[in-house]
């Protein structure tokens, strides 16, 4: 005889909230995010340095921007620890100063989540074709960044 009882935390129904700090996330949705995140900050910045020939009370606004968005990195990086089952309080690692906070979330795009649903909720969906394209852009982002650093030397 077939067991066909369904866990109800391993379906997956919910829609997937940019903000919210419950849920999982796998490495590709968290590359993805990220890159948008960069690229918003970038573009924002961008358009305040160029307007700030207008007004200089424009350059304050990018203070407060930058917190949000570091806000929203640590939503993300949150997210991707409960996909590994851990709280998601140790995302604060991530504002450790002299590259340990990058190898906090170089290990978080290595390993592997969980596929099996655990305390923190059933496994993230799968990845959409649109994350998989923006999450790919990081190739030539992070080439043209390797670049720019051995041109300046």
């Amino acid at each position: 005889m077939r067991d066909t009882y369904i866990n109800p935390l391993q379906l997956n129904n919910e829609k997937l909230r940019v903000m919210s700090v419950r849920g999982r996330i796998g490495r590709v949705r968290l590359l993805a995010w990220s890159l948008v995140l960069i690229g918003a900050v970038f573009g924002t910045v961008l358009l305040v340095a160029l307007m700030s020939s207008l007004s200089k009370d424009l350059a304050a606004a990018i203070v407060p921007m930058l917190l949000a968005a570091k806000i929203f990195s640590l939503v993300f990086i949150a997210r991707r620890l409960n996909d590994l089952g851990f709280n998601g309080w140790y995302s604060l690692l991530t504002l450790i100063p002299y590259y340990i906070g990058n190898l906090v979330f170089l290990a978080l795009l290595l390993i592997p989540g969980n596929p099996a649903s655990n305390r923190y909720g059933p496994p993230p969906p799968p990845n959409t074709k649109a994350v998989i394209v923006v999450a790919s852009l990081w190739i030539p982002f992070m080439a043209w960044g390797i670049y720019m650093t051995a041109l300046n030397g």
